[in-house]
């Protein structure tokens, strides 16, 4: 602890001289306050208390938070009433503390002991010469004329030694080397000058706190400016990692410092795929919303974290924290409906994401910015996402389409201002992929619901940009095949098949194995290709459910049964699979298990034709 910051804590001068090596400066026959060396004692003080402004009034400045602006100025509020009500009480004390025959007039004053000894008129004059060195810093003043002050200052202090009689205690001359290495960071951009002083501090006082802070922004700097000398990047990584723990380890509140290791911990984890050093980031950034809780900022890199580790429910927690603080953020509700997909909860999703586009319909938010517009499409795509999870095609069809036409608006706008240069090609080339991407969704929905034609028509216009999009061929595959158009399908998943070899689509594989499975031809290719498929995603019930179609066509019923009862395991509830494992079951004579299976599929649902008939065969035949 320096010596600035025992006058903080609220200790007396005579106790403050102890640690400079004077407490048996002061007389001990000194009972009144109208001695000399009390006046003098009065005099160290005010300069302690003048420094000590100078160094808050450093602090204060340096503060971008109004949490942390308050709080320093209450502790020297507090500090000034002490301060303020120390002297006024013992100067009354001084005067009535005399005979009741006297009056403060007649007291004698003594001669004895009026002056300052050595060791605190060598006190004095470094704190004199430390308040200089801090004034010079301050503003636009001289920093050159302060660099010189602590250079003689240190200089002086060194001269000392080990000298059990030396002024300063082993931590004020750390704090000289840290302020000087301040100064030569911050001011003088001397990092070398300034990186030798704060290991010295570190050397002379290990627990110097604002030494260490000093030299993890050094370290920080030089990684910017692609290390330093023979250190590599990865070593001043760790020493940055190291001195970031020790900082908060001897102040846990130390609000900069658990931002520095949670920035660099991040860092660390994902370059390295470390989970223990993504906690520890998650532990430094949840310090960070215990300390200043009312800072938004936190609460959403937290949440970002979290979502990182797969823990949803948490990073929930903490983007709702986010909106609680801020509820103009609006673009948050989008998260949170992202979140609320991720985890299954498709109502919730749906308000979330309703909250964004009521805010932006009643004007309460403006839409001209670029930001909102962002957040305008993100919630017409999630809601349709949503909306489709709850089988509602029309609302899932409308957002999406509704999502594209703003995506292709900022297209227009884009190839506008390539004229004039004015877009990186990055961006076009991002946007162009971000409308393919939501072009195919919207392809995948109308699948998804039957609507074939319309599938196909809009699988076209992702293929009229890039003819050679697998996932595409893949769909407008399956959509001619939900068409009967087989000659077609076959084209189409052809081509996907062998364009996907490289980049392995397991679902090309498996469309076309299902072709041939449903059309009873080319089975055992039809085999090798859903195989394929398992090998990247061998709890796929869909694929599962084709290998047991294809068995079933093979008449191989005990790999057919046993394959559909995995794909029903991991894909419950799928009418088309219930279908499938009912005609095994009924083919190998399990008539009974067939009845309930179809049954449970009918319940599921109660129009569809197919299942009806089947059902009736069944019932018939026994």
């Amino acid at each position: 602890m320096s010596s600035f910051s025992l006058v903080q804590a609220g200790m007396l001068p005579e106790q403050l001289l102890g640690i400079f090596g004077v407490s048996d400066a002061i007389p001990k026959g000194c009972a009144s306050w109208h001695f000399k060396p009390t006046r003098s004692l009065l005099m160290l003080l005010k300069l302690n208390f003048h420094l000590l402004c100078l160094k808050m009034h450093r602090i204060y400045s340096g503060l971008s938070h109004t949490e942390g602006k308050m709080k320093y100025l209450g502790i020297l509020t507090i500090f000034v009433f002490v301060m303020a009500s120390f002297v006024l009480g013992r100067g009354l004390h001084a005067q009535t503390d005399v005979l009741a025959d006297e009056t403060p007039e007649l007291v004698p004053v003594t001669d004895a002991n009026t002056a300052l000894n050595a060791d605190m008129a060598r006190a004095a004059d470094i704190y004199a010469k430390l308040m200089w060195a801090a004034y010079c810093r301050t503003g636009e003043r001289n920093v050159y004329k302060s660099k010189a002050a602590y250079d003689a200052l240190i200089e002086e202090v060194e001269m000392d030694g080990e000298s059990e009689n030396g002024v300063l205690s082993a931590q004020g001359v750390s704090f000289l080397y840290t302020e000087r290495a301040a100064l030569r960071f911050e001011k003088l951009q001397d990092i070398n000058g300034a990186e030798e002083d704060v290991r010295r501090a570190i050397q002379i006082d290990p627990e110097n706190v604002d030494a260490k802070w000093v030299l993890a922004q050094i370290l920080n700097k030089w990684l910017n400016q692609n290390g330093r000398g023979n250190r590599s990047t990865r070593e001043l990584l760790e020493e940055m990692l190291s001195v970031g723990k020790e900082v908060v380890e001897l102040d846990p509140d130390h609000s900069d410092g658990h931002y520095h290791l949670g920035n660099i911990s991040r860092y660390l984890g994902k370059v390295e795929n470390d989970p223990s050093k993504i906690e520890l980031a998650i532990t430094s950034f949840k310090a960070l919303t215990r300390i200043m809780p009312f800072r938004a900022q936190y609460h959403w890199e937290l949440a970002e974290l979290y979502e990182s580790q797969n823990r949803l429910e948490e990073a929930l927690q903490s983007y709702e924290r986010v909106i609680t603080i801020r509820p103009e953020q609006i673009s948050v509700w989008n998260r949170i409906g992202d979140l609320n997909l991720n985890i299954g909860d498709d109502s919730a999703a749906v308000r979330a994401f309703q909250t964004v586009l009521e805010a932006l319909e009643s004007g309460a938010v403006l839409r001209s910015s670029r930001d909102f517009s962002e957040t305008e499409i993100e919630a017409h795509y999630g809601i349709g996402l949503a909306y489709q999870e709850q089988n509602n095609f029309e609302e899932a069809e409308y957002h999406v389409t509704r999502a594209i036409a703003l995506l292709e608006e900022r297209a227009l706008l884009m190839r506008s201002r390539t004229r004039t240069n004015r877009t990186r090609s990055e961006d076009r080339i991002e946007l162009a992929a971000r409308i393919r991407k939501y072009r195919y969704t919207l392809a995948h929905i109308y699948l998804r619901f039957d609507a074939a034609q319309k599938a196909v028509d809009a699988f076209e216009t992702v293929l009229a940009v890039d003819d050679k999009y697998v996932p595409a061929l893949t769909g407008i595959g399956m959509a001619h095949q939900m068409l009967d158009n087989v000659k077609q399908a076959e084209t189409y998943l052809l081509k996907a098949v062998k364009l996907s070899v490289n980049s392995e689509v397991p679902e090309a594989y498996n469309a076309l194995g299902y072709l041939y499975a449903e059309q009873g031809t080319k089975l055992d290719e039809a085999a090798v290709l859903v195989h394929r498929a398992l090998k990247s995603a061998p709890t796929s019930g869909a694929y599962l459910d084709s290998l047991g179609l294809i068995y079933f066509k093979q008449g191989k019923l005990d790999a057919a049964i046993e394959n559909l009862e995995q794909a029903n395991h991991y894909l419950p509830n799928t009418p088309e699979i219930l279908l499938h494992l009912a005609d095994a079951y009924f083919e190998k004579g399990l008539k009974e298990k067939a009845l309930q299976t179809l049954e449970h599929a009918v319940q599921i649902e109660p129009d569809n034709v197919e299942l009806l008939q089947k059902l009736d065969t069944i019932k018939s035949s026994r």
